[in-house]
């Protein structure tokens, strides 16, 4: 094992993925803690990220409850800043392009 890979096992940290025109991220290494506290944040969420992106909340219907999807959104990307090492910034976030959804998707679906 290179220098480089043993400094990032040490570190806890995984592979890289990219996230949109010049956002680069690694990925944390899945401990047992931090699967545990992702799948506690994500506890009770039943709706997917990629139908959560910019919705506005809905109100209870008789065939449905309220759902809150700002906060739905907020709760995934609070999970996204969990599992990759440098987090995202703001700017980072509202840059992530269609490709990047799919790596956010498939990344935290391993947590969980």
């Amino acid at each position: 094992m290179s220098t480089d890979k043993q400094l990032d096992k040490t570190l806890n940290i995984g592979t890289e993925i990219p996230l949109g025109e010049g956002i680069v991220k690694h990925v944390k290494i899945g401990t047992i803690a931090l699967i545990r506290q992702v799948r506690q944040l994500m506890s009770g969420n039943e709706y997917k990220f990629y139908f959560s992106i910019g919705r506005e909340k809905w109100d209870a219907t008789e065939d449905r409850a309220e759902v809150d999807w700002p906060k739905v959104e907020a709760l995934h990307k609070e999970a996204f800043n969990l599992v990759l090492v440098e987090g995202l910034t703001e700017e980072e976030y509202e840059n992530v392009n269609e490709e990047g959804i799919k790596e956010l998707v498939g990344l935290l679906e391993r947590f969980l």
